[in-house]
C-alpha cells in the first residue's frame, strides 16, 4: 500500500492524525499512518481507546459508525484505515443525497 494518497485523503489523514494525537496523548506522524495504533500507543489504544476513537470520528468528522457492520477491529486499526472508513461513509452519504 505504498501508493500516494490523493490530496483530499492527505488532508483527511492530517486532520485525523491531529485529532488522534490529542485523544491518545501521543504524537502521530505521516509515517505512522499504516501502523497499528495499538502498536504505537498500546497503553492507550485498547478496546476503550477504540470506542473513544469511534466517538471522535462521529463527532469531528460527521460520519456514523456502526459498531457491528463497520468491524472496528479492521476499520479502526490505523490512521489509514480510519481515513478510508470516513471517505467511504462520506461517498455513501453523497450518493444517497444525505450531505448538505
Amino acid at each position: 500500500m505504498n501508493a500516494t494518497p490523493a490530496t483530499g485523503t492527505v488532508a483527511l489523514r492530517d486532520s485525523l492524525r491531529a485529532a488522534l494525537t490529542t485523544l491518545l496523548g501521543h504524537p502521530l506522524a505521516p509515517a505512522d499512518d499504516e501502523v497499528s495504533l495499538a502498536e504505537i500507543v498500546p497503553e492507550r489504544y485498547d478496546s476503550l481507546g477504540v470506542l473513544d476513537a469511534v466517538g471522535l470520528v462521529e463527532k469531528e468528522f460527521g460520519v456514523p459508525v456502526d459498531l457491528v457492520v463497520d468491524d472496528l477491529r479492521s476499520t479502526f486499526f490505523s490512521v489509514a484505515t480510519i481515513a478510508a472508513l470516513v471517505e467511504r461513509k462520506r461517498r455513501d452519504a453523497a450518493v444517497l443525497g444525505l450531505l448538505p
